[in-house]
């Protein structure tokens, strides 16, 4: 048995015998609520673990999903180590050939089937006011502001299936395993589409220096998909927020439409101090040549949208190191850089003397996070600073009504957000998130807001939430209505969303 195998299920036989927390049992009918939460209820009863997590992950490996997880999408030390292995640890049954088979000698399959399903239903309200110039209740199309994966919907009120997504996840082979998320499904009529990739290829085992080294490739469809410590995706906030490129950049890397590849690797530990590195190449989708996604720079332009040169080739490059543990306490800090360049193309009926041109841009990061993992209590902190220039924007900036068609301009952006959250027993919890991010310039981007959350976990396998959004400055929603004198409260919204996954 190889080196992983052993420690897996070493961990495992250990963690059988401990007697695993759990919530109160619930008796008697849920007087009052919708039948719809009354099926959840039903549905849940029947299966075996509380926690929110990918359920593929739980029958593969055996674990309650609070050993890889403090609260979804986070990760425990445990939970990095088995994203560092690609998704591979198992001590399920595999499907493998004889010895002395004829034919396919090498396999070994995973026997556990590896589909999930996250259903989600949301009621979101947003505030309104000034004379009903923003609308009350629909929230105001392009807002996407909440909590992580799905963003308010800008149809309708209420969504008894909002943005849900199906899961292929866990081990293909014992060296490949992938997470892939099919998202879109929903009673408006959505379709499904490719919403997350990360295939792993990860080597075996290896010593250097005394310590344990993990190292693999990665292919991606989002800017540092493979990070252990999901620093750069856990703000809530999606890509509905305005940014300069025409593909994203790091503040959006789990809605970047990117095709990429990353080599990783992990020395030392998650517990005992440990340095992780990576270096990613990415590639923009088909999905961007052409389309209404290129006019982020080209906004307030006649015509159609520009194409995208898909020759291109963007870099990044992260470094984070973990300090050893203290008793309960764990600690990270990092840095992270990305570089791209993308040669546009006007539309014909822009005003730019030369329709052709490069728009080079720059993102450099800092994050830092401290979890506290006790036995009932959970309290995280997570923050990133950024700093990103873009050497050519070309378009209008609504807000200020100053037009950049012509000859383009440099915009220089910055950007802070912090995560906090407490939860005891992993079941009832409080959080706050905050974001900002100016420009100096372009003030379409100027957006400061401050989400406040409740969750509980009434059953297995359900999160309900209740979160108020509030905006001190949401300049694109100003500019949206071309109106610079409305109140960014007018866009503050009220959800309450529950989500379910089997």
């Amino acid at each position: 048995m190889n080196t992983i195998q052993q420690f897996f299920k070493t961990r495992y036989e250990c963690c059988r015998t401990i007697t695993r927390r759990g919530i109160s049992g619930v008796t008697g009918a849920p007087t009052g609520l919708s039948w719809v939460v009354c099926l959840l209820c039903l549905l849940s009863i029947a299966l075996p673990k509380r926690a929110y997590a990918i359920p593929s992950f739980t029958r593969q490996t055996g674990f309650s999903c609070d050993e890889c997880h403090t609260v979804y999408p986070n990760l425990t030390p445990f939970g990095r180590e088995f994203k560092m292995h690609g998704y591979t640890m198992s001590v399920s049954k595999a499907v493998k050939s004889s010895s002395d088979a004829t034919t396919t000698p090498l396999m070994n399959l995973n026997k556990v089937p590896m589909l999930s399903v996250r259903i989600v239903s949301l009621w979101s309200n947003q505030a309104g006011g000034n004379n009903g110039i923003v609308p009350r209740g629909i929230t105001t199309g392009g807002q996407g502001f909440v909590s992580f994966p799905a963003g308010y919907n800008d149809k309708e009120t209420f969504n008894l299936l909002g943005d849900s997504s199906i899961y292929i996840a866990g081990k293909i082979s014992p060296n490949l395993g992938t997470f892939m998320e099919f998202s879109g499904i929903d009673d408006e009529g959505g379709s499904l589409s490719l919403g997350m990739l990360d295939t792993v290829l990860v080597a075996p085992d290896a010593t250097v220096g005394g310590k344990s080294l993990v190292y693999g490739i990665r292919g991606v469809d989002a800017v540092f998909t493979g990070d252990p410590s999901n620093v750069l995706g856990t703000w809530g906030l999606t890509s509905q927020l305005m940014g300069m490129s025409t593909h994203n950049t790091l503040y959006d890397p789990n809605r970047a439409m990117v095709e990429g590849g990353e080599l990783y690797a992990l020395w030392g530990g998650f517990n005992n101090g440990g340095l992780f590195g990576t270096v990613g190449v990415y590639h923009p989708t088909g999905s961007q040549t052409a389309g209404s996604f290129v006019q982020g720079n080209l906004v307030g332009m006649s015509g159609t949208p520009g194409t995208l040169n898909t020759s291109n080739v963007d870099e990044a490059v992260r470094l984070a190191y973990y300090l050893p543990a203290i008793g309960n306490l764990y600690a990270e800090a990092g840095a992270s850089a990305y570089f791209g360049k993308e040669g546009m193309m006007a539309p014909s009926t822009a005003s730019i003397s030369n329709p052709f041109y490069n728009d080079t841009y720059y993102n450099y990061a800092l994050d830092a996070q401290v979890q506290y993992i006790g036995d009932k209590n959970l309290a995280e902190l997570f923050a990133i600073y950024q700093s990103q220039n873009d050497s050519k924007f070309y378009g209008q900036d609504l807000y200020s009504n100053i037009d950049y068609g012509a000859s383009g301009t440099s915009v220089q952006r910055n950007g802070l957000a912090v995560t906090a959250d407490y939860y005891y027993e992993r079941t009832y919890g409080a959080y706050v998130k905050f974001l900002s991010q100016n420009s100096g310039k372009v003030k379409d981007m100027d957006v400061t807001g401050t989400v406040l959350g409740l969750s509980w976990f009434p059953w297995q396998n359900v999160q309900l939430f209740l979160e108020q959004a509030l905006f001190s400055t949401y300049n694109p929603g100003l500019a949206q209505y071309q109106n610079t004198s409305l109140s960014p409260s007018d866009f503050d919204v009220t959800s309450v969303k529950l989500e379910y996954l089997f």
